[in-house]
């Protein structure tokens, strides 16, 4: 049975729990609702960009009638005070989210492995394909993570909204364990998986305890940001998602912004990743 709800309401909720814990960090970009959505493309030269980066339409100064150059450096420069004031970035987190089907009938493929109602969802060939590329370049260094809420319907849904205990219901699974699989499967959250259509019975992963496992701090965070955005950018363009993901980067005139605004050509980048590929970008920092 198809869960009824919508992915993209589950990502929202989703995103307004985690954003109310003190230790993440959304960058512009990477959030549907306001700055720069997924499903959103506006021309780089467009004032619809400045909008999605979380500025009104009708600009105030400094940025009403100034030239496209100058608007840039501008947003360079409030960009560069907001990540300022985040504390030292202690690792990047990639979720690839997943609305989940609930399988109830013992007809079902994967039922001999739980003998029970249970959760599954499907991987797609080429969005898994850019996840082991990028775990295979980053390691441990960015946690990539497939996230599937144990809920089957809108009222469940939105009840752990209100109660702020989405993040406990949603099941975890790094993206690198499903390699050469097509569907995850599970009963609850936190609980073992089984991975198919080669049966792999997966450990639990508990999303808490890997977060502490970012060992090491970030403290000059404009060049990570930077660095991390070439980086995923380079891989992008060698896989599947290179043609719309280029189409984009020619879109938003991004060439332009390299010398003038490098901190910007980053979220917009990060952003064009998200709108190709589906992937969310959080940074979590120090306390």
């Amino acid at each position: 049975m198809r869960a009824q709800y919508e992915e993209k309401t589950f990502e929202s909720y989703f995103n307004s729990e985690l954003s109310n814990r003190k230790i993440f960090y959304f960058p512009p970009g990477q959030v549907q609702e306001g700055s720069m959505g997924a499903d959103t493309v506006a021309f780089m030269k467009n004032r619809s960009i400045w909008r999605r980066l979380g500025y009104s339409y009708w600009f105030k100064l400094p940025f009403q009638g100034a030239p496209y150059r100058e608007m840039a450096e501008e947003m360079e420069r409030q960009l560069s005070r907001e990540i300022n004031d985040v504390p030292d970035i202690k690792g990047n987190i990639f979720f690839q989210y997943k609305r989940s089907e609930f399988m109830m009938k013992a007809s079902a493929e994967e039922w001999k492995y739980w003998k029970k109602p249970y959760f599954r969802y499907e991987i797609y060939p080429e969005q898994q394909a850019l996840l082991e590329h990028l775990h295979s370049k980053f390691s441990k260094r960015v946690l990539i993570l497939y996230a599937a809420p144990a809920i089957r319907d809108v009222s469940e849904l939105v009840d752990l909204h209100i109660r702020q205990q989405l993040i406990s219901r949603t099941n975890f699974r790094p993206a690198y364990e499903l390699a050469g699989h097509k569907r995850n499967t599970f009963v609850s959250p936190g609980a073992h998986s089984w991975a198919c259509s080669e049966p792999v019975r997966l450990d639990p992963f508990n999303f808490e305890v890997a977060l502490n496992g970012f060992d090491q701090v970030e403290a000059d965070k404009q060049s990570m940001i930077k660095k991390l955005a070439k980086e995923v950018e380079s891989i992008l363009l060698e896989t599947s998602f290179a043609q719309p993901f280029e189409l984009l980067r020619n879109r938003y005139g991004l060439d332009d912004l390299e010398l003038v605004a490098p901190l910007l050509k980053a979220y917009i980048t990060m952003s064009a990743v998200r709108q190709v590929t589906g992937l969310q970008w959080i940074v979590t920092h120090a306390s």
